[in-house]
């Protein structure tokens, strides 16, 4: 079966099940889950201390030039040429694109649909380095929440072996509860109407499915270097 006829068919069975669905959703309480753990002052910190025991790296910077000063010497580390990234606008750093610029880092075309697919993953597959924003960051996991779409690929954050994310400290909630409900809040039912998912990323990428032994790096990056900048 084709990879049309298969999504064909998935078409056609949420347009069936799609009142349903909806009846459903309708029914059920809308109030957000309760939070995991205590609430904390710090927010901020609170994401930094989950993310490290999940053995991620995160920096706490107070301006965006400390930020990119990180990115930079993240970029000499992995000797990256090239990055898959977000359109740097959708990440959202001041100069970010002059750093890049200036080490001669060009950002990769992301787009691999259509014809040429594989090829187009082959070419991507050497780049060392994905780039990305987040749409919230959630604290009491330490997880990033993103959101996909036009300028934001999906394999921004898959790919590549070092994934590099830079987020704002009013991007960041409490729990996945307070997560939800702001993206309800800010794009009703069209929360997937420009994207295909949301992904959330807790850590390096892990399994243990072989011997229960544990493994980094087998379904996405096996380092990841979060940059919060407080101001």
């Amino acid at each position: 079966m084709s990879r049309e006829q298969i999504l064909a068919n998935l078409r056609t069975s949420l347009n069936v099940s799609r009142p349903w669905l909806l009846a459903e959703a309708e029914r059920m309480p809308h109030e957000p889950p309760p939070f995991v753990l205590p609430a904390q002052d710090d927010l901020v910190g609170q994401f930094i201390d989950e993310l490290t025991k999940l053995e991620g790296k995160a920096y706490r910077v107070g301006s965006a030039d400390a930020a990119l000063a990180i990115v930079d010497r993240l970029i000499e580390e992995t000797q990256a040429t090239s990055v898959i990234g977000w359109d740097l606008d959708q990440i959202g750093l001041p100069g970010l694109l002059e750093l890049l610029t200036a080490r001669g880092v060009k950002p990769a075309v992301a787009d691999v649909r259509g014809e040429g697919r594989k090829d187009r993953f082959q070419e991507l597959e050497p780049i060392p380095v994905c780039l990305s924003g987040a749409e919230l960051v959630i604290a009491e996991s330490g997880t990033l929440l993103l959101r996909h779409g036009p300028g934001r690929p999906r394999i921004a954050s898959l790919l590549a072996p070092c994934h590099i994310a830079v987020v704002f400290r009013h991007q960041v909630v409490r729990g996945l509860g307070e997560a939800l409900a702001l993206l309800a809040q800010r794009y009703g039912s069209d929360i997937f109407g420009p994207t295909s998912n949301l992904t959330f990323i807790t850590g390096p990428s892990r399994t243990a499915d072989i011997e229960m032994t544990l493994s980094l790096g087998i379904h996405g990056p096996p380092q990841i270097h979060v940059i919060v900048v407080e101001n």
